[in-house]
């Protein structure tokens, strides 16, 4: 019991097994690099242009506002820095797992793709894209890298370099015919077009000048085209409130002075950064605007044009400049309003309400000028006329022009615009529009001309939402309230930025417009040529009163001296319109407007939502017409006596209209196989004593294809990429129908519009699908 004890032995000290574990890492760390060799650094340079690459096209979109160049190299030194330091640490880990590898080149492969596919997924290309672009460009920059390599290496023979070269060569020309027949084998190409359009044309009989005029084209307007400069020489010059910190122009070379306006009614978070870059917050927002003016004595009608949601730090507001020359020339003071302080930042982001608040710049112009006419020797003193003002924007501008012209919807209780009501706005005119609810409502106006214009390869607002406006412009039909009209032109090669020539060519930022398709785009300056000679017309008809130019917007085929080559659909309605049927009164599709009444036979129909390209609701309603191949049918609407007592009551109307939509994607969705040719359709006009007369609808305009437009330079992305907007290669527009009822008269029988029982719709051939809306009687 007392034998003494023995001692335990002792654990190994902790600080040791460190220390072997240290020594382990930094034997680990020094073996990082050990299969690099020469030719995989030099490999590795491959990588290093492609993640290059890929850095400068981001900086492009991602604008500090400090300059182009800065942008780069702030780009490519972050980026190369970031990828030095991944590749690295990456390596090391592969150098713990004793991968036998050439570590350093086999992450920085892994880092280049990971890293383009991060950048592609956040310019919302969606993961698939993203994932797949970020593979082929990591591979293209190892190709490259390994070639230059192998080129530079003395460990292979100028034979085997010869080879390795050419084998390149032949390899890349294959990629590139391979990408050209067959990487975009499903949709028709945008090229195609165009050619399509002119071969129809030139089988109705066009003219090689104007090949999509057929041979039913009224003659073109014996006018002055509405393109041409005018008769007034312009003077130019900017008003701003000498506070914007990145403008010049508008502080200390600003002609006109401004007091600025507080916005924080409205805006409620204004980043540091946005006010460090811009020089204020919202509560001093800039007045500043550029001036085409027309030099001599009068007044002259005041147009005001406002940009929409660019890149911050890459002004608008000088694109329309095109415009506003031509339109000042004519007799139009015309001004480009500066928003760009509330448009997108990568850095900042976008102000809370800014459509809203695009609204209410717009109308802050508005008192602006008006406050200017009203000081002596001011360059506006005397020569505005506050009666006749024009709104007109571009994109969310488009959606602003219709909100400020209905600006008592959302300003009503501002008090700083209680003296709006002395200024009359006559007319509105969006270019490629948004049409977002805003306090869950939209602009409705009331007897106020309208003009939308978009493209149907535009790439941004891709959804012709001018056409919703449309369907929310209605007139009273009196003489007080003067004669009016609406008027939509789609434009089948035309796309978004290149209605505004600051914005370049491309609709998506960059690296996101890479993607986009724009071989079948028209000319930038055919493009805005369209915007001039429409734009133009409709303020000498609205403002100046010529009416001599409203055909043009009746039938896009006026103007075919005027216009460019191009796929056109047009829709016009006017104050002078009776309607027959618009499909919104009621659900019930026998009964109409005016106790009208309809029936079908042979044909499949419903009354049914009009649906845009993301078969969203375009606000009005229509009668779908469907009929099986060799079957046809008829479609009739008869008139009843209280109709024809309305139609008695407007002697001057001469015409029977009517506007019309081809929905044959609905029956390729169903069938992507079936062939739909375009619908055969008659229209009969029955008189009251009971004789018919019928007349091909191709007499008076052909039926035209629905535009298909291809969106990105695959077709296997259109589905992908952008949340799926651009799935669907079609989307249905409404042309409008005019036959004058004076061709349907036989042996001196009237056929006066009071005298009519019944038209009736007959359709032939098939399979086909087709919607009818705003069927009735107008003056020419």
């Amino acid at each position: 019991m007392n034998l003494p004890l023995e001692e335990l032995p002792m654990s190994q000290p902790r600080p040791r097994r460190l220390r072997r574990f240290g020594r382990w890492l930094l034997n680990r760390a020094l073996h990082t690099f050990q299969y690099d060799t020469l030719f995989w650094r030099r490999s590795l340079l491959g990588l290093w242009g492609a993640y290059a690459a890929a850095l400068i096209v981001t900086a492009f979109g991602m604008t500090t506002g400090f300059g182009t160049m800065a942008d780069m190299l702030i780009a490519l030194f972050l980026g190369i820095l970031a990828m030095t330091l991944a590749s690295a640490a990456s390596a090391f880990v592969l150098t713990l797992a004793y991968v036998p590898l050439p570590r350093l080149f086999v992450s920085g492969f892994i880092y280049t793709g990971a890293a383009i596919a991060f950048i592609l997924y956040h310019a919302d290309m969606g993961m698939f894209v993203s994932l797949m672009c970020g593979v082929i460009a990591s591979a293209a920059g190892m190709a490259a890298g390994l070639l230059f390599a192998t080129m530079a290496s003395e460990s292979f023979t100028w034979r085997v370099k010869a080879i390795t070269l050419g084998s390149v060569i032949v390899l890349t020309a294959a990629l590139i015919a391979w990408q050209q027949e067959g990487f975009r084998p499903d949709l028709a190409g945008n090229a195609d077009r165009a050619d399509s359009a002119a071969d129809s044309a030139d089988a109705d009989g066009a003219t090689a000048d104007s090949a999509w005029v057929d041979s039913s084209a009224p003659l073109p307007l014996a006018l002055d085209n509405p393109a041409t400069p005018g008769d007034y020489r312009v003077k130019t010059f900017t008003y701003g409130s000498g506070t914007d910190r990145n403008r010049a122009e508008y502080r200390s070379g600003a002609d006109l002075i401004t007091e600025t306006v507080d916005a924080s009614g409205y805006i409620k978070k204004w980043p540091g950064i946005r006010e460090w870059f811009w020089g204020f917050d919202q509560t001093s927002l800039p007045v500043n605007g550029r001036v085409w003016m027309p030099e001599g004595e009068g007044r002259f009608p005041l147009v005001l044009i406002v940009h929409g949601n660019h890149l911050a730090e890459q002004f608008s507001d000088g694109g329309y400049a095109y415009l506003g020359e031509l339109l000042a020339s004519r007799g139009f003071i015309t001004i480009s309003v500066d928003e760009n302080f509330l448009n997108y930042s990568v850095w900042g982001g976008i102000p809370n309400q800014d459509f809203k608040v695009r609204a209410w710049m717009l109308l802050k112009h508005l008192q602006q000028i008006g406050a200017f006419s009203k000081q002596i020797g001011n360059p506006f003193a005397g020569h505005v006329d506050l009666g006749q003002v024009v709104l007109m924007g571009h994109s969310r501008g488009g959606q602003a022009a219709p909100m400020a012209a209905d600006w008592t919807r959302w300003f009503k209780d501002d008090k700083t615009l209680a003296d709006l009501g002395e200024y009359r706005i006559q007319s509105v005119v969006a270019i490629a529009p948004t049409d977002k609810a805003i306090d869950k409502s939209s602009a409705v106006l009331k007897d106020v001309n309208y003009l939308t214009i978009q493209g149907a390869l535009d790439g941004d607002v891709n959804d012709f939402y001018g056409d919703r406006q449309y369907g929310r412009v209605s007139f009273s039909n009196t003489a007080a309230a003067g004669f009016r009209f609406k008027s939509s032109i789609y434009i089948g090669e035309a796309n978004h930025s290149r209605f505004n020539t600051d914005w370049g060519a491309m609709d998506d930022s960059l690296p996101g417009g890479l993607f986009l398709d724009r071989s079948g785009m028209m000319e930038a300056d055919d493009q805005r040529e369209i915007a001039k000679v429409y734009i133009s017309a409709f303020l000498e008809a609205t403002i100046h009163g010529k009416d001599e130019y409203r055909p043009l917007f009746q039938d896009y085929r006026y103007g075919s001296a005027w216009l460019p080559q191009s796929t056109y659909f047009n829709r016009y309605e006017s104050s002078s319109f009776v309607p027959a049927g618009t499909f919104d009164e009621d659900r019930d599709k026998t009964k109409l407007l005016r106790q009208n009444s309809a029936e079908a036979q042979g044909l499949r129909w419903t009354e049914e939502e009009a649906k845009d390209r993301q078969r969203h609701n375009r606000g009005t309603r229509g009668v779908v017409l469907e009929w099986d191949e060799g079957r046809g049918g008829s479609y009739t609407v008869t008139f009843s006596d209280d109709f024809r007592r309305q139609l008695a009551a407007s002697r001057s109307l001469d015409s029977f209209v009517f506007s019309f939509t081809n929905l044959e994607r609905d029956l390729r969705q169903e069938d992507e196989t079936v062939i739909v040719p375009l619908p055969d359709i008659e229209v009969e006009l029955t008189h009251r004593g009971g004789a018919g007369v019928t007349r091909p609808l191709s007499a008076f305009m052909p039926v035209l294809q629905p535009v298909r437009s291809t969106f990105t330079i695959a077709s296997w992305m259109e589905e992908r990429i952008k949340d799926e907007k651009y799935k669907e290669e079609t989307e249905p527009v409404f042309q409008s129908y005019r036959l004058p009822l004076s061709s349907f008269e036989v042996n001196s029988v009237s056929y006066a519009a009071s005298e009519l029982a019944s038209v009736t719709f007959r359709f032939q051939g098939g399979p086909g699908k087709v919607m009818l809306d705003d069927i009735g009687f107008d003056a020419q």
